[in-house]
């Protein structure tokens, strides 16, 4: 008589409305974080639900509460996350060969791609929100594209192009100058982002640079 084969046990299945495990879960984590930061970036923190992240992720709202323990983390991860991909780009950018004004053009222009809220009317209606420690670790991460601006202006202070000024104040200057673009009346006044960066960068560096 055949052996015959052990049966397969059947696999356990999974609690409803349980994440998925391995790749699956880290795939929800970083699109519900993609979506919570272009959302919270645009809209700003009051207006945008976790029923609507979810909903744009087509997750349940527990999903979300299965990576996220709050509306508030989501928002400092997301966000503190955002200012540091941002980080990296303008470092990339100031980086490359060419002058400074065609450099900041290109920081300028990939900044301007898409709308965003004002930063610091997003954090104003966030701070209630938030704890200290949350609040501090999103300005510490904005601080840091600061310091990469002002690093660079630093150095062409160094070698005389631009004026003696505060670099780190140049630099939150810079980045305020470039929400002009939010507007859509500034928007429409150029038939490019290129050309609209171009231009306000010429409009700092016309207040930036040392007079001959």
């Amino acid at each position: 008589m055949m052996n015959k084969k052990p049966r397969k046990e059947a696999s356990p299945k999974r609690a409803p409305g349980r994440p998925k495990a391995g790749a699956d879960q880290a795939s929800a984590y970083n699109n519900i974080l993609m979506t919570a930061s272009r959302l919270f970036m645009e809209y700003g923190y009051e207006t945008v639900s976790l029923q609507q992240i979810a909903s744009l992720c087509q997750v349940t709202k527990a999903s979300i509460y299965y990576h996220f323990s709050s509306k508030p983390e989501l928002f400092t991860i997301a966000i503190t996350r955002m200012m540091a991909m941002g980080m990296q780009q303008t470092t990339l950018r100031l980086e490359e060969p060419g002058t400074l004004k065609e450099r900041l053009v290109n920081v300028a222009a990939a900044k301007m791609q898409q709308a965003h809220v004002d930063i610091e009317m997003m954090m104003r209606e966030a701070e209630t929100h938030l704890s200290a420690e949350q609040f501090a670790q999103i300005r510490d991460a904005e601080h840091l594209i600061f310091e990469v601006l002002a690093t660079h202006f630093q150095r062409e202070m160094d070698h005389g192009y631009l004026r003696e000024a505060n670099p780190l104040l140049l630099a939150q200057a810079f980045t305020s100058l470039l929400m002009l673009a939010n507007r859509e009346d500034v928007r429409r006044m150029h038939d490019t982002i290129a050309e609209l960066a171009e231009e306000l960068v010429g409009l700092f560096l016309n207040g930036a640079v040392k007079n001959s």
